[in-house]
């Protein structure tokens, strides 16, 4: 390219290595859309455009630069605003958002910053990257070193990521190749003599390059390819490598569950919104046949639903219980449509259904329903066979309830199991090792009836404090291992697959009938009006549990899970004798890191530690730690003040809603200020053991009461309840000075 005033002299080839490094940048973004919640990869592809454009063809960089930054303002401007782009007042938001999100850069918290911010500072990175590769492929000729970082980009990402990238790395050696026959024929021209230089002359420069990227390229394609025989690094590298292929996978709602456990990574994206009276599980099907490994159907007893939004369901999955009746709307995205129809409890009708004309296809045994395309005239149903194929469900309309649980109902339904029910679901391997049938029995050995044992193994699992939530650091089961057998005893650490799969296993060993169940949670409320809530589900709310049956009342859902908390209200009916001794969980005594009002502490405090980039020396270093080092010390010898001033403020900062966090630091702050806890000593033989007045143990003892009742039947408290225990709390705390 040869400047000429204010325009460039830009030649064929010049435009042709432009668009070649256009297609290079590309593969570098594509993978956004496969590992992050970025949606639409549209407006990155306009400003790399953009900015190679301009410079081919304006020839001052000062001008260019400008043109760069007003463009990414444009941009922004059209997908976020819609104030009239010569009114300053959304210049000004971005600059509010800007000071505000600024500090959350420094500290690597891309999450907490508002969209606007991420999208401005992104676009003017890749304006600065692209306009460097412009000056060092396009203008210096230097193109093999990008070539080789975009292929080592794209196979490092194929290899430790879930980023498919055979294609990419194929399209990627293609443009690379010819980007480089591109830069080395305008090299020939500019160094041949006036004489030499000759239209073919030219052209004879590329057959070389071209006849080796169509053997290279042609070859690799067309050859014959043996399969890997290494196994896939990640896990081979951390120990955990097994017979999972990738090693590493997404979240999300999968049909295949015959191979469980290994790592996984969060996924962002929506999957549908819901406009909902309650917020429920969102039920999408259930297993029976344990395997070892997973989970598989037994027999599946398909039946056809010609008219599903005339049909009733009655009793799908549980009766004789006392309900809350759910209704809801549910709307797919695109790119994230299933054919399987997610409920909250149990179904009871389907107003609307898209698309229209078709079909519902009820797996009876399972409980599970699938969206089908509608039967032509000349297809019929024979032997129960279905003919159509699953279609993407884009939304529907439902009406649906969820059980009311009565502790007196379940604890009295009895053993009396349908022998089709004992058949298929204490159904467990033969390769089960007895350890496992052991631990079952010793947990619930106490227990006298099925719900009974089903709390004491929920207990077990999510209140022991043997076992950790964990979805990164999970290995792989080993061929000859035993899932259940590997968490239980082995890695004690795994996900809701872990959690659910181990208590429905271990129901099964103390003879009640169980099954796994999968979906989606809740999901998070975005909006509400009156009590309408607007939720948002995505890939990350994907989660199982298990149902128990129960005779005469059917299959009723229970959590298993550590950190998940069931939405079912539960009526404590029931009268005993014996008391149950609860244990804290640790939720309890760790403050809540997702809570909105944490969350705001932080960003306040995070605010205030930002300050302009300078460049560091190692004088300004050592002023820095010297009276980093003094006030260590003192923090480590006011420690214990410090921590009950904070345990204090920790108190004061919980709403009235947040009961559980707000007597976990309460009873914290009594083992540091009046006597430590005893290591497996309850609740209740801890405040019997406490040196206080009686008028505080009494006060202590109700507490202790009103959070045996939270924890055990998840369920809110009333609100005189809470504002009872409120007033005691603020009590105690001020008997309480450091």
């Amino acid at each position: 390219m040869r400047q000429a005033g204010f325009w460039k002299r830009t030649k064929v080839h010049d435009w042709a290595a432009a668009l070649l490094l256009f297609f290079l940048v590309r593969e570098w973004l594509l993978p956004l859309a496969a590992l992050t919640d970025t949606a639409v990869l549209t407006p990155f592809y306009l400003v790399t455009a953009g900015v190679l454009l301009l410079d081919l063809l304006v020839s001052s960089r000062l001008l260019t630069m400008i043109a760069k930054v007003a463009g990414v303002f444009s941009l922004i401007y059209a997908s976020y605003f819609v104030t009239p782009f010569f009114d300053t007042a959304w210049l000004y938001e971005i600059y509010e958002r800007l000071m505000r999100d600024l500090p959350l850069v420094f500290q690597q918290n891309w999450l907490e910053m508002s969209p606007i911010t991420r999208n401005l500072l992104f676009d003017l990175l890749l304006v600065a990257v692209v306009s460097l590769l412009s000056y060092l492929v396009l203008e210096q000729r230097q193109a093999l070193w990008f070539v080789f970082m975009t292929e080592a980009y794209l196979a490092t990402l194929d290899t430790f990521m879930p980023y498919e990238a055979d294609g990419a790395i194929i399209r990627a050696l293609i443009a690379g190749f010819l980007l480089l026959s591109a830069t080395h024929f305008a090299a020939v021209e500019a160094a041949a003599s006036a004489s030499a230089k000759s239209r073919i002359a030219y052209w004879r420069t590329l057959v070389a390059p071209l006849m080796i990227i169509c053997l290279t390229v042609g070859v690799a394609y067309a050859g014959p390819k043996k399969e890997p025989s290494w196994p896939d690094p990640v896990p081979f590298l951390t120990g955990k490598s097994g017979s999972l292929p990738g090693g590493i996978s997404k979240v999300g709602y999968d049909n295949n569950d015959e191979q469980l456990g290994g790592p996984f990574v969060q996924d962002e994206r929506l999957v549908f919104r819901a406009a909902t009276t309650g917020k429920h599980y969102w039920r999408g099907d259930s297993k029976d046949v344990y395997t070892g490994r997973g989970w598989v159907k037994h027999q599946s007893s398909y039946e056809a639903i010609m008219e599903p939004t005339r049909h009733t369901w009655e009793n799908m999955l549980f009766m004789g219980l006392e309900t809350e009746q759910i209704k809801a709307q549910v709307r797919f995205e695109e790119t994230q449509q299933y054919s399987t129809i997610f409920f909250p409890g149990q179904l009871k009708s389907l107003p609307a259904l898209m698309p229209r004309r078709s079909i519902v296809v009820q797996d009876a045994q399972y409980q599970n329903l699938e969206v089908h395309e509608a039967l032509r005239e000349e297809q019929k149903l024979s032997d129960g066979v279905i003919t159509t194929l699953p279609v993407a469900a884009s939304g529907y309309q439902l009406v649906a309830e969820a059980p009311i649980l009565s502790e007196k109902a379940l604890v009295n339904a009895g053993q009396q199991y349908p022998d089709t029910i004992r058949q298929r679901y204490l159904q467990l391997p033969e390769s089960l090792p007895p350890r496992v049938i052991s631990l079952a029995e010793e947990v619930t050995r106490s227990a006298d009836t099925p719900y009974e044992k089903v709390r004491a193994v929920e207990r077990y699992l999510r209140y022991s404090g043997k076992y950790q939530y964990e979805t990164e650091d999970v290995p792989v089961v080993q061929p000859g291992e035993d899932f259940v057998d590997q968490f239980l005893f082995e890695s004690l650490r795994g996900y809701c697959d872990h959690f659910s799969t181990a208590m429905t296993v271990m129901l099964r060993a103390a003879g009640v009938p169980a099954r796994w169940v999968k979906g989606f949670t809740q999901g998070i409320v975005v909006d509400a009006d009156g009590e309408i809530k607007i939720v948002e589900v995505r890939n990350k709310d994907a989660h199982s549990w298990v149902e128990v049956f129960f005779p005469n009342y059917g299959w009723i859902p229970f959590e298993a899970t550590a950190s998940f908390t069931s939405p079912l209200r539960v009526r404590y009916d029931l009268v005993t004798s014996s008391e149950q001794q609860p244990v804290v969980p640790p939720a309890a005594e760790t403050p809540d890191r997702d809570s909105d009002e944490s969350r705001l502490h932080e960003l306040d405090e995070l605010a205030g530690d930002g300050s302009s980039s300078f460049r560091f020396t190692w004088s300004i270093l050592l002023w820095l730690l010297i009276p980093l080092m003094v006030a260590g010390a003192v923090l480590w010898l006011y420690r214990r003040r410090l921590l009950v001033w904070w345990l204090q403020r920790r108190i004061d900062a919980c709403g009235n809603e947040r009961f559980a966090e707000k007597y976990g630091a309460l009873l914290l702050l009594y083992e540091r200020m009046v006597m430590p806890r005893k290591e497996g000593e309850t609740l209740r033989e801890y405040v019997k053991r406490l040196r206080v007045s009686g008028e505080v143990r009494q006060d202590l003892w109700f507490l202790t009461q009103l959070y045996e009742r939270v924890l055990y039947g998840y369920k809110d408290l009333e609100e005189k309840w809470r504002q009872s225990a409120d007033k005691i709390m603020e009590r105690l705390v001020r008997h309480l000075k450091p």
